[in-house]
């Protein structure tokens, strides 16, 4: 996806123009002509249309772009029956979910600008714990990560931020590329940050589900019970994956034997700015602000007024505050040199493109979601809460590796709730696993823009050995899910 959020699309090649229009032709073909076809039962023709405004979406977002297409496919829309080009724009932008996304993208983003993390990832790396212990400080780094991608607006500086402090110390101790150690750490380190990256609901592709299936569903999905599963399964995930590295993979740790926290104390930060503590407080004060209202009773009387406005209300207040205080004259945040570096667009008219076509899919007189149902129904229909998660997980784990991660999830949010209803499930609970198995996106370049990055580091990593540690680090995530995530999600959302 973005930078924010891990829009899927071919991996990078060499520019071809020709295979380029052909990719937009068929995208177009779908688009607007797949709705002229004769409709079979139970979809409608108007369905029909949907379908193949769907569809090229789909294709061309895989295949050639993601900004373009997602505003083409919102004209398409406006000429089907389902909705005029003013009710299109009404329910694409006009939309909660894209409005969250925008102003979380400008206040973390801010906060990312002013160096905050760097103050986050020196705390974590200075801890004694890890003296003398290779495997702990395995985990504290790869966890560093994770603490790291979950708290930016966007997950590559933080994943950049620490390979580049990995490689220093690599080098220090003698680790080269090709070393057992080196490969799973690079690779350790990119499942620390995609780890964070479903963290929060309220950013980036996890919001866009979360908005999706709040729409199918009517309920609202509070992001305590979320927030809650996330770190619980991320730190067991990264936690497994630390004891993998000392009993199965066991690689060469004796030149790390010796790690001290010395190393990372060595080159000083200076003392955090006013600016920069003030944007240190704005960050957990915003994260305690939007989780209150699943906390405390919602009448209180300023409980009330957060629920009231709602997190996209929050964070607009956030950023109101931080453009109308000054510190040194200038305003805490620079609004026209946040929204331009990190601001990233296509997420933005992704995230809005894809709210109003899932209520299309979903809509009624489509006889899409009756469809799907029917042909589903041999795979999920009647089958146990645990047979059901199962499936729902595996196939969100191979398809977020070919296929864009939120699209595919704003797609299986109408089946997951109309088989959940039907199984005896709940649905918050698979919804809530399936989003952070929907994240899992380490072993193709087509993945994401951060596994292509991974895969394409050949200095320090080679492709196989991706494909090697991250099926391990897959297939963990998936028996942590079902054995412990399940369950977990159940009861939290119970």
């Amino acid at each position: 996806m973005n930078k924010t959020i891990s829009t899927k699309a071919a991996p990078a090649t060499k520019p071809n123009n020709t295979l380029y229009y052909i990719h937009c032709i068929i995208g177009l073909l779908f688009m607007f002509g797949f709705g002229r076809l004769e409709p079979f039962e139970p979809i409608t023709p108007m369905g029909m249309q949907v379908l193949g405004v769907f569809i090229g979406m789909i294709y061309l977002w895989s295949f050639v772009s993601i900004l373009w297409p997602s505003l083409l496919g919102m004209i398409a829309l406006g000429l089907t029956e389902y909705a005029n080009m003013k009710e299109v724009l009404a329910l694409s932008f006009g939309d909660t979910v894209p409005i969250l996304v925008l102003f979380a993208m400008i206040l973390f983003g801010a906060i990312q600008h002013a160096g905050v993390t760097k103050y986050i990832s020196r705390w974590f790396l200075t801890r004694k714990v890890i003296n003398g212990r290779p495997v702990m400080f395995s985990f504290i780094f790869i966890y560093t990560a994770y603490v790291l991608a979950a708290l930016s607006a966007n997950i590559l500086p933080a994943l950049l931020l620490m390979w580049s402090i990995l490689y220093d110390v690599l080098k220090d101790v003698g680790y080269k590329r090709g070393d057992k150690y080196t490969t799973i750490m690079v690779i350790g380190t990119m499942f620390g940050a995609i780890s964070g990256q479903a963290a929060k609901p309220f950013t980036g592709s996890a919001l866009m589900i979360v908005g999706s299936f709040e729409k199918v569903t009517k309920m609202q999905l509070d992001y305590l019970p979320y927030m809650l599963f996330g770190f619980i399964m991320s730190t067991l995930g990264i936690i497994v994956f630390s004891l993998l590295i000392k009993f199965v993979f066991k690689p060469d740790m004796s030149k790390i034997a010796n790690i001290s926290t010395e190393r990372f104390e060595k080159d000083k930060l200076p003392a955090m700015t006013l600016q920069q503590k003030i944007l240190f407080g704005c960050l957990f004060g915003y994260l305690i602000l939007i989780l209150l209202p699943s906390i405390l009773p919602k009448t209180i009387g300023f409980i009330a007024i957060i629920n009231k406005i709602g997190p996209w209300g929050v964070v607009m207040a956030f950023i109101v505050g931080l453009c109308l205080v000054k510190v040194d004259n200038k305003p805490i945040i620079d609004f026209k040199e946040i929204i331009g570096r990190y601001v990233t667009w296509d997420v933005y008219f992704l995230v809005a493109s894809a709210m109003v076509i899932s209520g299309a899919l979903t809509g009624e007189g489509t006889g899409i979601k009756e469809f799907a149902t029917h042909a589903l129904n041999p795979l999920l229909g009647d089958r146990s809460p645990m047979i059901f998660a199962a499936i729902l997980l595996v196939f969100s784990m191979l398809i977020t590796n070919i296929a864009n991660n939120g699209v595919m999830g704003v797609l299986l949010m109408p089946i997951i709730f109309t088989f959940a209803q039907q199984n005896g499930a709940n649905a918050m609970a698979i919804t809530t696993a399936v989003i952070f198995a929907l994240h899992v996106a380490i072993l193709t370049p087509a993945a994401s823009p951060y596994a292509a990055i991974l895969i394409g580091n050949k200095e320090w990593v080679d492709a196989n050995d991706v494909v090697k540690y991250g099926g391990v680090i897959v297939l963990m995530s998936f028996v942590l899910f079902l054995l412990i995530g399940m369950p977990l999600a159940n009861l939290i959302y119970s």
